[in-house]
């Protein structure tokens, strides 16, 4: 009896693992990963939901089905969109004929928010002058604290300022401004800024300037035939938010032409850029902050046998604080600091 049950026991035990790693290994069900639980319920669910509906219903449900998938296509490809545009650095063309202007250059994207309740506004003016060595101006203002600076100049010498500054530019048709916090709008001729969330300020930079003669008879004869400059001034909009206007100017300030002056050469006179902007409610920065322009007449550019104030800083709705011109490595003509508190 022994002996007959030992083989049974055996051919049991060989056709169990047989059906347990052949016939069971088969029967394994792995579900595939959709977001939800597979089921034979929800499978057969669906299937008949799928057979119950009318042809009409079938047609609206994969209209439905489709119109969201284009929703998600679009919907993707808007933030796709947002984030090129937010991270876009828009280099400038190697070939500066292929510049369009406005340009935004963005090689930073800082989007800083600035305190204005009782921190002014710092401002750095750099009146660029053919010859001007851009390696060492860079070098000269770089660490200066400066919300703004703004430079006139050739445009293939504002380009290469803006390169290597390295700071967030635009350029327009009259000039260069650095920034650090969000620009709003651009066009031609300004450009206006987000400070923080609730104010904002227009930048204007321009230049008229074509040189500054030697003598005082040439200079006094080349201030006669100078172009009206209110004329030119007139095409610049005339926001009713706070305006920074940084101008390389043809011809001198009326006010800085008072008998009263260390220059002979100069009478009490008028001119027709400086009467602009008076008679446009903005403030000359420079002027607005010294006694007069006997005791402080701050020189920018010189040549010869003279010296003149020929780059301004002018604002609208702002106080001014503060100004200063200074030398510069690099260049010959001076530098304009300022700061101004916003009302």
């Amino acid at each position: 009896m022994r002996k007959l049950l030992i083989p049974l026991l055996l051919i049991l035990l060989s056709s169990c693992a047989v059906y347990t790693v052949g016939e069971g290994k088969a029967n394994i069900h792995i579900p595939q990963v959709s977001g939800e639980p597979e089921t034979r319920f929800r499978v057969i669910s669906e299937r008949r939901e799928w057979e119950r509906m009318s042809n009409e219903e079938r047609a609206k449900a994969e209209e439905l089905a489709e119109a969201e998938r284009l929703e998600a296509e679009a919907e993707a490809d808007r933030l796709k969109e947002e984030y090129l545009k937010a991270t876009a650095v828009y280099e400038y063309p190697e070939n500066l004929e292929e510049l369009s202007l406005p340009h935004n250059y963005r090689p930073r994207r800082e989007h800083l928010s600035l305190e204005t309740e009782f921190t002014p506004l710092r401002l750095l003016f750099i009146p660029l002058e053919n010859g001007a060595k851009l390696e060492k101006v860079a070098s000269s203002v770089r660490d200066l604290e400066t919300d703004f600076i703004f430079a006139t100049g050739s445009i293939e010498q504002l380009v290469r300022l803006s390169e290597i500054m390295g700071r967030d530019s635009v350029l327009t048709e009259g000039g260069l401004v650095m920034y650090n916090t969000r620009l709003d709008e651009m066009d031609s001729t300004s450009s206006t800024f987000m400070i923080n969330d609730e104010e904002r300020i227009e930048t204007v930079v321009l230049s008229t300037f074509s040189g500054l003669a030697g003598s005082e008879d040439e200079f006094l004869m080349n201030l006669s035939g100078i172009e009206d400059q209110g004329k030119i001034l007139e095409g610049i909009p005339d926001d009713e938010n706070t305006v920074i206007f940084a101008f390389s100017s043809a011809e001198p300030s009326g006010l800085d032409w008072i008998p009263f002056t260390a220059y002979p050469y100069r009478s009490e006179r008028s001119f027709s850029g400086s009467t602009w902007f008076e008679n446009n409610s903005y403030v000359d920065v420079y002027r607005a902050t010294h006694y007069s322009a006997e005791t402080d007449p701050g020189i920018t550019r010189e040549n010869g046998e003279i010296y003149e104030r020929m780059d301004f800083i002018y604002v609208k709705n702002a106080i001014p604080l503060e100004s200063e011109t200074f030398s510069v490595a690099g260049m010959d003509n001076r530098a304009i600091y300022a700061e101004v508190l916003l009302p």
